[in-house]
């Protein structure tokens, strides 16, 4: 399809996991929101290996409409680094990234390209507005940003990976050669200028998330000892408060000598050693040895992404064994 001289060209990039069932009405809703518009696009799928196997869909999909493009990631990487490997391959002058289960509404990047223009930034971050997810869920996803803002000093709260980004944001974003990477933080490490535009999310068009608790709690850790040293910082106070508390509690301990309460000779001295010691050691240890862990990740240099085929492979090498 010819590219309009007057108009520019939108990737739309979906990360794929457990999504199986909403590909064709994601591809349709795409569709929609282009028609009768002078944006050309693109609709980038980054299969992550989800369980439910939609690489067939996909590769059906990019046979019917050549602009619909497919990636297979080689193993399961995880939501953001599918992300990083659909933002390697879109081509469009903006990038949009919607997630695949439609709570994110692809009508509205038409009006979020209006305002990244208009107002000349690098990116609009859509503020989820209401949820329609479970209580439950809310909560924890609130509990979630409070302790990355908390811990890292950068507030993402309502902000999830939905919004329109520029080239300029997309080329800087792949600069950050981290094994692990996270998109609200790393669009704030950037310093290019973003707005928030509010768009309430819908109810999932099938499936459910695949963000846990337990998940959740384990997402929440990694960018915390990816993105900031505060928790080392915390270690110390936490260090001080128990030998704070050592302290206090060894001046009682001598006044109840004194008193005669003790008679077993060295029981004060033992007890006030063990309790220093292991409150410094316990709360230093453990945060120092997830920072190594990163560190050790870090320092062996694999490849970050693996890619295992296109649906430009599959689709290829499909008409030629039906050549053969």
């Amino acid at each position: 399809m010819a590219r309009p001289e007057s108009g520019k060209k939108i990737s739309v990039l979906s990360p794929i996991y457990g999504c199986r069932d909403c590909l064709k009405a994601l591809a349709d809703r795409v569709r929609e929101t282009f028609e009768g518009t002078e944006l050309d696009w693109e609709l980038v799928l980054v299969d992550d290996r989800g369980p439910d196997a939609p690489w067939d869909i996909i590769v059906k999909l990019a046979a019917a409409d050549d602009r619909i493009r497919g990636i297979r990631l080689a193993r399961n990487h995880g939501q953001h680094l599918a992300i990083w490997a659909g933002l390697a391959a879109a081509t469009g002058d903006y990038v949009a990234i919607i997630d695949c289960d439609l709570q994110d509404d692809p009508t509205v990047i038409p009006d979020l390209y209006r305002r990244i223009r208009e107002e000349q930034v690098d990116a609009v971050l859509v503020d989820r507005g209401s949820w329609s997810d479970s209580k439950f869920r809310r909560l924890a996803s609130r509990s979630f940003y409070g302790t990355v803002k908390y811990l890292t000093g950068v507030t993402i709260s309502n902000i999830g990976n939905f919004g329109l980004y520029s080239r300029r944001m997309v080329d800087t974003l792949l600069l950050f050669k981290e094994q692990e990477v996270f998109l609200p933080v790393m669009v704030s490490l950037t310093g290019l200028s973003t707005i928030r535009h509010t768009v309430d999310r819908d109810a999932r068009h099938a499936g459910s998330s695949s963000y846990s608790v337990r998940r959740l709690l384990q997402l929440a850790v990694a960018i915390i000892i990816r993105f900031t040293d505060r928790p080392l910082k915390l270690s110390v106070i936490i260090g001080l408060i128990f030998s704070g508390a050592a302290a206090a509690i060894s001046l009682l301990l001598l006044i109840l000598w004194l008193m005669g309460t003790f008679t077993v000779a060295g029981w004060t001295s033992t007890i006030l050693s063990m309790w220093f010691l292991s409150g410094l050691i316990l709360a230093t240890l453990g945060i120092h040895g997830f920072y190594l862990g990163r560190v050790f990740r870090e320092v062996q240099d694999r490849p970050r992404i693996l890619v295992e085929t296109t649906t430009m492979e599959s689709i290829a090498a499909r008409d030629d064994r039906k050549a053969v």
